[in-house]
């Protein structure tokens, strides 16, 4: 038996090496660096896979900011005064049930001019089917709204659908009989209530209904006082347009003015001013509008609105 160290061969023609020129910048890499490259390139794209996940979870409109609307636009658009009705998702249903109906009938399948009474009709059947016998009574002796039923010295349904900004509600109202200037208990038109409000859709429709815009309530302030306290400049200068007493006072002797002064809004005592309002007038206890200015103390707001009274022209237009 040969010996282990005489069969023995040299490596290279064993396995064939072929001898490789290696340049000093260029070297072969080892079996230890490729893996670890390897793991370090799996590595990172897990890394990436997690943040993409995340950024792929987090909302598409998170990114997106809009600034807020102060609300000191008017609101006075004729379109925005169509446009206060609320749809439930039932309804919304039904309009789209509605429409397709609509659609159906101009390709000809029913006429298009019976569709909306054919839904009006559909519908008035299947509520009297859902009613009790007592309340199918109760709607046969109201065909028409019966205010005295729908309503309370508190709860008058002018006033809580001006509040509501029902504008079309509130004609079916007026149509019926209503009169535009009923107050509640509190001596209250639908024109007080909606300027408190801040209705302004609803103060412009019905000023050109006929409303009247002198009404005082029970303790003398007319809608002129409200619309100043509540600091709506448009409204203040809307009632200006249709000819609303300036220098109005209440029970206690207050002026619109007075309530400016007190409010310390000096733009809307400025346009009361320049539009006729007597700065000279007194309260109860003998307070002008420019007593109640210096009555808040030493400030800036004091000066200004001092100022102001004192050299806008009394009684501009006397």
């Amino acid at each position: 038996m040969a010996s282990f160290a005489s069969a023995t061969v040299p490596l290279k023609q064993i396995f064939r090496i072929s001898p490789t020129t290696t340049s000093p910048s260029r070297s072969i890499p080892s079996f230890s660096h490729s893996v670890s490259k390897s793991i370090k390139s799996l590595s990172f794209c897990r890394l990436r896979s997690v943040e993409l996940s995340r950024v792929s979870s987090l909302p598409r409109n998170q990114a997106v900011w809009e600034a807020p609307d102060d609300g000191s636009g008017s609101d006075y658009d004729e379109d925005e005064e169509n446009d206060l009705d609320f749809e439930s998702d039932w309804e919304e249903e039904e309009e789209g049930e509605r429409i397709s109906s609509d659609t159906a009938s101009f390709h000809g399948d029913k006429p298009a001019a019976t569709t909306t009474e054919q839904y009006e009709e559909d519908l008035r059947k299947e509520i009297e089917q859902l009613l009790e016998p007592d309340e199918r009574d109760i709607l046969k002796q109201n065909a028409t709204p019966n205010v005295d039923r729908i309503s309370t010295a508190k709860w008058n349904p002018l006033h809580s659908l001006a509040l509501a900004g029902q504008i079309h509600h509130m004609d079916m109202l007026l149509e019926n009989g209503l009169h535009i200037d009923l107050v509640d208990k509190d001596g209250l038109t639908a024109l007080h209530t909606a300027i408190i409000g801040k209705k302004e859709p609803v103060i412009s429709h019905i000023l050109r209904k006929g409303a009247n815009p002198n009404v005082a309530d029970r303790d003398g302030a007319s809608p002129l006082h409200y619309a100043v306290q509540v600091g709506a400049m448009q409204t203040v200068k809307l009632l200006i347009k249709y000819n609303v007493d300036l220098n109005a006072a209440d029970k206690d002797g207050w002026t619109p003015l007075h309530i400016a002064i007190q409010s310390r809004n000096r733009d809307i005592a400025k346009v009361l001013l320049v539009n006729g309002a007597d700065k000279t007038r007194r309260n109860k206890d003998g307070k002008t509008p420019l007593d109640l200015a210096l009555c808040y103390g030493k400030d800036f707001k004091s000066y200004d609105l001092a100022k102001l009274l004192k050299l806008v022209p009394a009684n501009r237009y006397m």
